[in-house]
């Protein structure tokens, strides 16, 4: 994408959570608050629990990347043509997009100093905390919700088949952090978007079949062929 593309994705992404965070965040957090069961809050939970822990994620890619390694190796057949060059490209591109996007969003996480939505709800408190000033302070951009994109964008790049029911799966761990009241509209918008330029920026050098570095085992990434 040409650098005057990116520019113009980018404004038009930072107008979007700059409308949300002065329009609509505050407003739908309130209605949340009044409206949502606990049945329905408990339920929702368990839903976000799927965006936990993004380095598990990271772990079973890893795996698939070098099970597929193997199996190219040893000339297993395969379940169709080209499945493990896939598999491998893809499970090397979620790692990198998880570790990259990880980093990322922890820095925003305490640079911009968000407060949660519970510093609103229980001292009055909506904006921004000084830097580094805690767990409260950390509510932009939403971790799970990063992990969830990263996930589901990287496996609808790779396996377009799959796009839909991942997509579905990802916006409703986004909406779960919303519904517990855990981040704003903004900081599920703002993660989602950092998955989505992840991807599209690492996915070149993971997935272009002329690149061949992926598909040698890590001692020999730097080696030409």
């Amino acid at each position: 994408m040409p650098p005057a593309r990116w520019v113009a994705v980018l404004l038009a992404g930072a107008i979007v959570l700059a409308l949300l965070a002065t329009y609509v965040d505050l407003p739908l957090a309130i209605y949340i608050h009044k409206t949502v069961s606990a049945n329905v809050d408990g339920a929702f939970n368990m839903i976000g629990q799927l965006g936990e822990r993004g380095e598990n994620y990271a772990l079973g890619a890893l795996l698939v990347y070098g099970l597929s390694l193997y199996a190219i190796r040893r000339g297993w057949s395969e379940p169709w043509p080209g499945a493990y060059d896939r598999m491998a490209r893809g499970g090397l591109l979620m790692v990198a997009v998880l570790a990259v996007g990880g980093i990322a969003t922890g820095l925003l996480k305490h640079l911009v100093a968000r407060a949660r939505p519970i510093m609103y709800f229980e001292h009055g408190f909506y904006g921004l905390g000084s830097m580094f000033g805690g767990k409260r302070f950390t509510s932009f951009p939403s971790s799970h919700t990063l992990t969830a994109f990263g996930v589901a964008v990287t496996v609808a790049m790779v396996f377009p088949r799959c796009r839909w029911p991942a997509l579905l799966l990802a916006t409703l761990i986004a909406v779960s952090r919303l519904i517990n009241l855990d981040h704003y509209a903004s900081d599920v918008t703002g993660a989602a978007l950092i998955a989505l330029v992840t991807v599209v920026l690492l996915a070149p050098y993971f997935l272009d079949s002329s690149r061949q570095w992926p598909l040698r085992p890590p001692s020999r990434w730097f080696k030409r062929a």
